[in-house]
């Protein structure tokens, strides 16, 4: 695992998480191609553990329809960081910014990502969310 290889996994997880966001796709089981389950989830309001993919696509599927509801046109990346841990893992972190398609920002926050290789490829293992 390089950095490039996980800057480039990102976007790609990136890419499909905005076109569920805007509604270009509807699949959003999609999602389990890039998390891994079981997962960590932090945020501000707490943590939990993501046991099996029903928890997984209803926590996803609950952010979605946010998004969409709230006009949601794309994110922005800010000042990311990639940091290789070992052969197969690494932390992806940086600021995002949520925006409608009238440039309105949406949300703010920064975010770490624990991506590990498993068996069927790199998976989002932890996300730790916090504040921008």
């Amino acid at each position: 695992m390089t950095s490039e290889d996980v800057e480039l996994w990102f976007a790609t997880y990136l890419d499909c998480f905005v076109a569920l966001g805007r509604g270009e796709r509807d699949d959003v089981e999609a999602i389990l191609g890039f998390y891994g389950v079981p997962m960590l989830l932090s945020s501000p309001g707490g943590t939990g553990w993501l046991h099996d993919a029903e928890q997984v696509v209803g926590v996803t599927r609950a952010q979605i329809e946010g998004l969409r509801h709230a006009g949601f046109d794309r994110t922005e990346v800010e000042a990311s960081v990639t940091v290789v841990l070992n052969d197969t893992c690494a932390r992806y972190e940086a600021r995002f910014r949520r925006r409608a398609a009238d440039d309105t920002e949406i949300a703010s926050f920064s975010a770490s990502y624990l991506i590990a290789e498993g068996p069927d490829g790199p998976r989002i293992a932890a996300l730790a969310v916090g504040k921008a």
